[in-house]
């Protein structure tokens, strides 16, 4: 997971080509009136993805048997992982060919690997397309509206589960395994 949707304002969606792979918490702009990661240093960016494309089997998990799904011949077969439904296990959008597009405002968390050096990251930071990665977050000094995309509101840390613990400093479990690995960054979009 790559991104906890805190709000939102709006929750459009997009046509999304199936060979196109888009983690939920990139940076998405269009072309040709399809949904890709924004382009590095973007100023065309339409929102965050709110789900995931994968593009590949081997980006699933396997709970139960594969079926094969518009095969030609032997040879050629794209097989998928079954699951409960259509839209699981990481491929959200197999089943409308859409994806779910954030944008006009909200509170997110995005998860440190989609953000450009996450752990000096501090609130107050402005945030626009990596000028490195597409998809990406990282920081810029413009306040141009057509280059910020987002305000870091906090720096990269554990999100809370709510479950009673001690692993954040509000007293509660972190989600995913309590390391430096699993760090959020509270964002405001600004799109």
């Amino acid at each position: 997971m790559a991104l906890i949707v805190e709000q939102h304002v709006v929750a459009d969606m997009y046509p999304i080509a199936v060979t196109q792979a888009v983690s939920a918490g990139m940076i998405v702009e269009l072309s040709g009136g399809l949904v890709i990661p924004a382009t590095t240093g973007s100023v065309r960016a339409i929102g965050i993805a709110g789900d995931t494309n994968a593009t590949t089997a081997g980006q699933t998990t396997a709970y139960s048997a594969q079926v094969v799904i518009g095969s030609v011949d032997a040879d050629t077969a794209r097989t998928r992982w079954t699951s409960n439904r259509v839209s699981d296990m990481y491929n959200e959008t197999l089943g409308s060919g859409k994806m779910t597009v954030y944008n006009g405002g909200g509170k997110f968390w995005i998860s440190d690997d989609l953000i450009d050096n996450a752990s000096a990251t501090t609130a107050g930071d402005l945030l626009a397309v990596s000028a490195t990665t597409a998809g990406e977050w990282g920081e810029t000094s413009s306040t141009a509206a057509n280059d910020l995309i987002g305000i870091a509101v906090g720096g990269a840390q554990q999100y809370p589960s709510g479950v009673p613990g001690t692993d954040t400093a509000d007293g509660s479990i972190a989600i995913g395994t309590p390391s430096a690995n699993d760090l959020w960054v509270p964002v405001v979009l600004r799109i």
